[in-house]
Protein backbone atom coordinates (compact mmCIF):
# COMPACT_ATOMS: atom_id res chain seq x y z
CA UNK A 1 0.00 0.00 0.00
CA UNK A 2 1.45 3.24 -1.05
CA UNK A 3 0.93 6.19 0.79
CA UNK A 4 1.61 9.90 -0.74
CA UNK A 5 3.49 12.10 2.38
CA UNK A 6 5.41 14.81 1.71
CA UNK A 7 7.41 12.78 -0.83
CA UNK A 8 8.02 9.92 1.98
CA UNK A 9 5.97 7.54 0.54
CA UNK A 10 8.69 4.43 -0.01
CA UNK A 11 8.70 4.64 3.77
CA UNK A 12 5.24 3.00 3.57
CA UNK A 13 5.36 1.05 0.30
CA UNK A 14 4.83 -2.93 1.58
CA UNK A 15 4.71 -2.00 4.95
CA UNK A 16 2.65 -4.27 7.48
CA UNK A 17 -0.27 -2.51 8.51
CA UNK A 18 -1.61 -3.53 12.04
CA UNK A 19 -4.96 -4.37 12.66
CA UNK A 20 -7.23 -1.46 13.12
CA UNK A 21 -10.48 -0.75 13.93
CA UNK A 22 -12.83 2.19 14.72
CA UNK A 23 -15.06 1.53 17.34
CA UNK A 24 -18.29 3.21 16.33
CA UNK A 25 -19.12 6.82 18.24
CA UNK A 26 -15.60 6.01 19.87
CA UNK A 27 -13.48 8.48 18.15
CA UNK A 28 -10.19 7.29 18.65
CA UNK A 29 -8.51 4.44 16.25
CA UNK A 30 -7.33 1.69 17.84
CA UNK A 31 -4.61 -0.70 17.10
CA UNK A 32 -5.05 -4.33 18.27
CA UNK A 33 -2.62 -6.66 19.19
CA UNK A 34 -2.64 -10.09 16.96
CA UNK A 35 -0.62 -12.06 19.99
CA UNK A 36 -2.13 -11.20 22.99
CA UNK A 37 -3.60 -14.23 23.05
CA UNK A 38 -7.22 -13.08 23.92
CA UNK A 39 -10.30 -12.76 21.54
CA UNK A 40 -11.77 -9.41 20.59
CA UNK A 41 -15.10 -9.27 22.16
CA UNK A 42 -17.48 -8.19 19.81
CA UNK A 43 -18.78 -4.75 19.82
CA UNK A 44 -21.82 -3.67 21.44
CA UNK A 45 -23.15 -1.58 19.24
CA UNK A 46 -21.85 -3.36 16.29
CA UNK A 47 -23.45 -6.89 17.20
CA UNK A 48 -24.84 -8.74 14.98
CA UNK A 49 -27.59 -10.29 17.60
CA UNK A 50 -31.04 -9.22 17.37
CA UNK A 51 -31.62 -5.54 17.55
CA UNK A 52 -33.31 -4.73 21.23
CA UNK A 53 -35.75 -2.29 21.13
CA UNK A 54 -34.83 0.92 20.57
CA UNK A 55 -35.47 2.79 23.31
CA UNK A 56 -34.34 -0.37 25.66
CA UNK A 57 -31.29 1.65 27.03
CA UNK A 58 -33.77 3.67 29.18
CA UNK A 59 -35.74 0.99 30.74
CA UNK A 60 -31.98 -0.29 31.92
CA UNK A 61 -30.97 3.19 33.17
CA UNK A 62 -34.31 4.22 34.95
CA UNK A 63 -34.54 7.36 36.80
CA UNK A 64 -30.87 8.31 35.26
CA UNK A 65 -31.69 8.03 32.05
CA UNK A 66 -31.01 12.22 31.24
CA UNK A 67 -28.08 11.47 32.28
CA UNK A 68 -26.86 8.60 30.52
CA UNK A 69 -27.70 10.08 27.24
CA UNK A 70 -25.37 13.28 28.55
CA UNK A 71 -22.91 10.94 28.93
CA UNK A 72 -22.55 9.00 26.33
CA UNK A 73 -22.89 12.20 24.39
CA UNK A 74 -19.37 13.25 26.30
CA UNK A 75 -17.58 10.30 26.32
CA UNK A 76 -18.88 8.47 22.90
CA UNK A 77 -19.78 5.24 24.39
CA UNK A 78 -22.82 4.28 23.87
CA UNK A 79 -26.16 4.75 25.92
CA UNK A 80 -26.79 0.94 26.45
CA UNK A 81 -23.50 0.41 28.05
CA UNK A 82 -23.34 3.37 29.82
CA UNK A 83 -26.99 2.01 31.35
CA UNK A 84 -25.98 -1.20 31.56
CA UNK A 85 -23.13 -0.99 34.11
CA UNK A 86 -25.77 1.41 35.98
CA UNK A 87 -28.37 -1.46 36.27
CA UNK A 88 -25.67 -4.11 36.96
CA UNK A 89 -23.97 -1.84 39.51
CA UNK A 90 -27.05 -0.32 41.49
CA UNK A 91 -30.78 -1.13 39.95
CA UNK A 92 -31.63 2.40 39.90
CA UNK A 93 -30.81 3.02 43.20
CA UNK A 94 -28.51 5.22 45.16
CA UNK A 95 -26.49 3.59 47.06
CA UNK A 96 -23.22 3.58 49.10
CA UNK A 97 -21.60 -0.14 48.48
CA UNK A 98 -19.98 -2.35 51.20
CA UNK A 99 -16.69 -1.64 50.06
CA UNK A 100 -17.76 2.08 49.93
CA UNK A 101 -18.47 3.07 46.17
CA UNK A 102 -20.79 5.88 45.58
CA UNK A 103 -23.76 6.60 42.95
CA UNK A 104 -25.53 5.16 40.32
CA UNK A 105 -22.08 3.89 38.80
CA UNK A 106 -20.48 2.78 41.92
CA UNK A 107 -17.18 4.88 41.60
CA UNK A 108 -14.89 4.38 44.74
CA UNK A 109 -14.33 8.06 46.37
CA UNK A 110 -10.95 8.16 45.78
CA UNK A 111 -11.01 7.77 41.95
CA UNK A 112 -13.79 9.82 41.52
CA UNK A 113 -12.12 12.79 43.13
CA UNK A 114 -8.25 12.40 42.59
CA UNK A 115 -8.70 10.65 39.12
CA UNK A 116 -11.79 12.04 37.54
CA UNK A 117 -12.12 15.26 39.22
CA UNK A 118 -16.05 14.86 39.78
CA UNK A 119 -18.51 14.92 42.98
CA UNK A 120 -19.59 10.72 43.73
CA UNK A 121 -22.69 11.92 45.47
CA UNK A 122 -23.69 14.31 42.76
CA UNK A 123 -25.85 11.53 40.02
CA UNK A 124 -25.05 13.24 36.99
CA UNK A 125 -21.34 13.85 37.50
CA UNK A 126 -21.15 10.13 38.88
CA UNK A 127 -22.36 8.82 35.78
CA UNK A 128 -20.16 11.14 33.65
CA UNK A 129 -16.92 9.77 35.33
CA UNK A 130 -17.84 6.40 35.36
CA UNK A 131 -18.31 6.29 31.72
CA UNK A 132 -14.53 8.54 31.37
CA UNK A 133 -13.12 6.08 33.36
CA UNK A 134 -14.64 3.41 30.74
CA UNK A 135 -13.65 4.85 28.13
CA UNK A 136 -10.17 5.38 29.63
CA UNK A 137 -10.01 1.47 30.63
CA UNK A 138 -11.07 0.48 26.84
CA UNK A 139 -8.32 2.42 25.63
CA UNK A 140 -5.79 1.31 28.04
CA UNK A 141 -7.29 -2.19 27.52
CA UNK A 142 -6.89 -2.14 23.53
CA UNK A 143 -10.62 -1.99 22.93
CA UNK A 144 -11.46 -5.24 24.79
CA UNK A 145 -15.06 -4.54 26.65
CA UNK A 146 -14.77 -7.86 28.76
CA UNK A 147 -11.36 -6.48 30.28
CA UNK A 148 -12.30 -2.86 30.71
CA UNK A 149 -15.52 -4.46 32.62
CA UNK A 150 -13.18 -6.42 34.47
CA UNK A 151 -11.25 -4.00 35.41
CA UNK A 152 -13.86 -1.42 36.38
CA UNK A 153 -15.25 -3.70 38.72
CA UNK A 154 -11.98 -5.21 40.28
CA UNK A 155 -9.48 -2.74 39.23
CA UNK A 156 -6.94 -2.39 36.21
CA UNK A 157 -4.36 -3.54 38.03
CA UNK A 158 -5.46 -6.83 38.65
CA UNK A 159 -6.69 -7.74 35.08
CA UNK A 160 -3.39 -6.21 33.70
CA UNK A 161 -1.75 -8.73 35.92
CA UNK A 162 -3.88 -11.18 34.67
CA UNK A 163 -5.79 -11.64 38.45
CA UNK A 164 -9.22 -11.60 37.82
CA UNK A 165 -11.45 -12.48 40.44
CA UNK A 166 -15.29 -14.20 39.82
CA UNK A 167 -17.04 -11.56 40.48
CA UNK A 168 -15.28 -9.55 38.22
CA UNK A 169 -16.02 -11.93 35.50
CA UNK A 170 -20.09 -12.58 36.04
CA UNK A 171 -19.74 -8.34 36.32
CA UNK A 172 -18.60 -7.96 32.63
CA UNK A 173 -21.00 -11.02 31.88
CA UNK A 174 -24.26 -9.01 32.96
CA UNK A 175 -23.19 -6.11 31.49
CA UNK A 176 -22.63 -7.39 28.34
CA UNK A 177 -25.61 -9.46 27.66
CA UNK A 178 -27.43 -6.27 28.49
CA UNK A 179 -25.81 -4.34 26.33
CA UNK A 180 -25.88 -6.59 23.74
Amino acid sequence: MAAVTAGLSFFFVGAPQPLQRTLPRFPVKMTMPLSHGLEPVRDVITSTATPAPRRAWRRLAGIYSTDVRYAAKQTGLSRKLIAAVVHVETHSQNLVSSAGAIGPMQLMPTTAWKVLHVDPWQPRANIIGGARYLRRLLMRFHGQLRLALEAYNAGPTAVAEGVIPIPAVTYAKQVMALAA
